[in-house]
């Protein structure tokens, strides 16, 4: 009786492991080794071809703290962070509230503002640098309707206002995302729980604030914890729309330009890795902070 007691306790405990080879051997293969790899390259100078890596110890860590490059990307992109993170999550919470009734007029709204959501980053960026144009953009024409003096260059060539520029195209793009995200949250809030706060004369700001709010905390954690990544990981639109030039630079173009510019793949391969500290410094505290609050469970 022991013996199939001990059979079928093995199993329980075996099953799910089988289960779990196939999509841990895709994650060891393409997560976790370029990761080890980009890691250990870090340690060496090679230009990607030609001669093997030689190992130079920290030397390209201790390169780029010393000219400065890395900070000014990091920058930036705390700056992109800054805009990207709390503006369309709060846009999105606005359009889910509004939106949330199954009219028609909503389901048409709804689809309007998530349209954006399915532009791949290239076609929009194309189409923003034609906003920004000084000439003939969007923003050009309409100064001239209201009179007023005309833009001598694009805000996209202007070190100070640059990544602003670039950061409200991103903005624009993402409001998508939370609305989908926070408008299921809002639908699956129990209707007894708004009826009842009308029943007992409860404004509209009050049922936001203290019951809303409070049922929509894990897709608020959703939102900003994917938002903090992608500021992060943003690439294609700075690049597109500046050029990748130096005081625009974010870690993703200037991971680039050490690459593919100067084929210097090991201080590349140092700055992806101080990319992936930085991203975790960011999210996990909000994440731990998130478990030991009790907004999110596991």
């Amino acid at each position: 009786m022991q013996l199939i007691l001990s059979r079928d306790r093995f199993k329980r405990c075996i099953t799910p492991w089988l289960f779990l080879i196939l999509p841990l051997s895709f994650y060891l293969l393409i997560l976790a080794y370029p990761l080890l790899g980009s890691i250990v390259l870090s340690f060496t100078e090679w230009s990607g071809m030609g001669s093997p890596p030689t190992f130079v110890g920290i030397d390209n860590y201790s390169y780029l703290i010393s000219v400065g490059s890395i900070a000014l990307a990091i920058k930036n992109n705390l700056l992109w962070l800054v805009l990207f993170v709390p503006i369309p999550t709060a846009i999105g919470f606005i359009l889910a509230y509004f939106l949330s009734a199954n009219t028609k007029i909503n389901v048409i709204l709804r689809g309007m503002f998530y349209i954006p959501m399915i532009i791949s980053n290239a076609v929009m960026a194309i189409m923003w640098l034609h906003v920004y144009a000084p000439q003939h953009g969007l923003i050009a024409e309409a100064l001239k309707v209201m009179h007023l003096p005309p833009l001598s260059r694009s805000l996209l060539t202007r070190p100070d206002f640059a990544i602003i520029a670039v950061s409200f195209v991103g903005i624009w793009h993402w409001i998508g995302f939370p609305l989908v995200i926070y408008l299921a949250a809002i639908q699956d809030i129990p209707q007894d729980l708004l009826e009842a706060a009308d029943l007992d004369g409860a404004s509209a700001f009050y049922k936001v604030l203290h019951i809303v709010i409070p049922f929509v905390r894990h897709a608020t954690t959703v939102v900003i914890a994917l938002g903090t990544i992608l500021s992060m990981k943003v690439f294609d639109l700075v690049y597109i729309m500046t050029g990748g030039y130096y005081k625009n630079d974010v870690l993703g173009t200037y991971i680039w330009r050490l690459a593919f510019d100067q084929y210097q793949l090991g201080r590349a391969s140092a700055v992806a890795v101080i990319e992936f500290l930085v991203i975790t410094a960011v999210v996990i505290p909000y994440i731990s902070w998130q478990l030991r609050t009790g907004e999110i469970e596991i």
